[in-house]
């Protein structure tokens, strides 16, 4: 991976405690601008590049564009220089208090200004080939995002010990159109139990919400869940790259369905089951070290 001299991220013990407790924390204005610059540069060129690893969700009426693209960092040579950067490796392995932080799954979400889909609450580790305690999202915003449309967490969900399915107890809010080799797929584990319709019961759960501006970083535990609302409109684009960080001991897993892949694939043979992430450093690369 690419590296450049930096200095180190501004996180706060108070940060690392909060995130512990509740799931989630914003690290204010940990990006300086030439961070911001590659951030933004990436996601636009992955946005007008996208392949067909990547998928279309609008509203349930139609109306309304949010392209969701996975692993756009291999091919954004910006956004490729962002993450071996070392920045969000190293806020990823703070976080988590470990020594060292491997990438699992990066992606960008692109919602287009005009009606905004909701993002459906749903868990993000049923769709993942690991499972453990040892995993962060860092999810950087190239625009102001005010609190509705941006994610919202479930406080402390990380601590509930559930795996969730992929699919929901809730009707859908959305339409998805996928171009990847997930369409019409089983995916994850079917026997796990649904997401629960937290939108259609919000008062029943201790939702954060955060206003999160370009340079901020919203931390959240991989096992959280999390959505975001909608809105009949929006004037500005809302571009996020959101990458998922795992640490040495997070466990590979291996799903009766589909899932999303180790970004540098099995270039060594299947993973086996069970397997730590330090183990596999080709198949999930190594994107900050202590």
């Amino acid at each position: 991976m690419l590296r450049r001299v930096r200095s180190p991220p501004a996180i706060r013990e108070e940060d690392i405690a909060a995130y512990k407790r509740d799931g989630a924390v914003v690290l204010r204005g940990v990006l300086d601008a030439g961070t911001l610059a590659l951030l933004e540069a990436g996601v636009e060129a992955a946005y007008s590049t996208r392949d067909h690893r990547h998928s279309i969700v609008r509203t349930a009426d139609g109306t309304g564009e949010t392209i969701v693209g996975q692993y756009p960092s291999q091919s954004s040579p910006s956004l490729a220089a962002l993450v071996g950067s070392g920045l969000p490796g190293e806020i990823a392995a703070r976080m988590m208090g470990t020594q060292s932080a491997q990438l699992v799954l990066d992606q960008i979400f692109y919602k287009s200004p005009g009606p905004i889909a909701p993002t459906p609450w749903h868990q993000d580790t049923p769709f993942l080939r690991v499972r453990g305690e040892q995993m962060v999202r860092v999810w950087l915003c190239c625009d102001p995002s005010p609190a509705d449309l941006t994610v919202q967490v479930v406080r402390g969900s990380h601590r509930w010990n559930v795996v969730y399915n992929t699919r929901t107890m809730a009707t859908s809010p959305v339409l998805s159109e996928r171009k990847d080799e997930f369409e019409a797929a089983q995916l994850g584990d079917a026997f796990l139990p649904l997401v629960p319709d937290i939108a259609a019961n919000k008062d029943s759960f201790d939702i954060m919400r955060f206003d999160v501006e370009p340079g901020d970083a919203l931390i959240f535990q991989g096992n959280m869940l999390h959505g975001a609302d909608g809105r009949d409109w929006y004037d500005h684009a809302r571009r996020a790259f959101a990458m998922l960080w795992g640490g040495p001991e997070l466990r590979h897993h291996r799903s009766e369905g589909k899932t999303f892949p180790p970004p540098g694939g099995e270039p060594d043979g299947p993973i086996p089951d069970g397997d730590p992430l330090r183990l596999h450093p080709a198949s999930f690369p190594v994107g900050w070290s202590a």
